[in-house]
């Protein structure tokens, strides 16, 4: 029999995506193979890190040094007619993080999701360069706007797979370890900004569409859920604490994930 293939989707949630690298490192450091990775929003770039250079530590450490004051440098305002935010120093932030990499150059596959404008067709993404389908698969409605790459405009693929586990599972994967970032209990806030207003009914559209695609899955899936949802802070990519919550959910689900692969010829 041949060996079964594994593979990792990390999920869309903003800064809430940091718990990518917690989780990764986590599998890492105990020796779980990773045969296949996809990507959505906050996903595509820590997904596109581990498929570069399969190793996560440098990315951690360039995380932790990022302060409150870095985030507000890659804020470029755009006429609030297309969104609050034109992208354009996010993407270089990306680019130079990745080092303006191509599909191509990845040690193992690589699949980033984003939706399109115009059709509402969930796209996957595996060839061309890397920052320009990241910046694609992050461009939250309303706060970024859609970017036109290969003839489609694009925008958040967060919208139509949240939790790409069915991307994964056909790029090959037998068993999929799923990192979903969606909401798991109500919020507390009073007063929402027009921002917080946004994010929130993105929110729940993700929620949903999570909920769905789940239900359509059958066995030989791990889903790691960090517990980080309580208030609107998917903006706050300063916060390590999103990191260690994900070292934290992984380390207890490791006997799970280490059952299903003892099956693993």
């Amino acid at each position: 029999m041949k060996k079964s293939k594994i593979g990792l989707a990390l999920g869309s949630g903003g800064a809430r995506g940091l718990a990518h690298i917690g989780v990764l490192s986590v599998l890492l450091e105990n020796d779980i193979p990773i045969d296949y990775i996809a990507g959505v929003s906050a996903g595509s770039i820590v997904s596109a890190y581990y498929a570069l250079n399969l190793e996560i530590e440098s990315m951690e450490d360039k995380v932790k040094k990022l302060t409150k004051r870095d985030m507000f440098k890659l804020i470029d305002p755009i006429s609030p007619k297309k969104a609050l935010i034109a992208g354009n120093r996010i993407k270089a932030f990306i680019k130079d993080l990745i080092a303006d990499k191509s599909f191509s150059d990845t040690k193992i596959p690589l699949s980033i999701i984003a939706t399109d404008f115009c059709s509402g067709e969930e796209v996957i993404i595996k060839q061309g360069k890397i920052t320009d389908a990241a910046r694609a698969s992050i461009s939250i409605p309303g706060i970024l706007p859609p970017v036109r790459l290969n003839n489609r405009l694009l925008f958040d693929g967060g919208i139509v797979n949240p939790t790409p586990i069915d991307v994964v599972k056909s790029m090959g994967a037998d068993i999929v370890i799923a990192v979903d970032l969606t909401m798991k209990k109500p919020i507390k806030i009073e007063n929402p900004t027009i921002v917080e207003t946004l994010m929130q009914a993105y929110e729940i559209l993700r929620m949903q569409s999570t909920r769905l695609n789940i239900a359509k899955m059958n066995q030989n899936i791990i889903i790691i859920q960090p517990n980080l949802i309580g208030k609107l802070n998917s903006y706050k990519f300063y916060n390590s604490d999103f990191i260690e919550e994900g070292k934290k959910v992984a380390r207890r689900q490791l006997p799970r994930i280490k059952r299903l692969l003892q099956n693993r010829i």
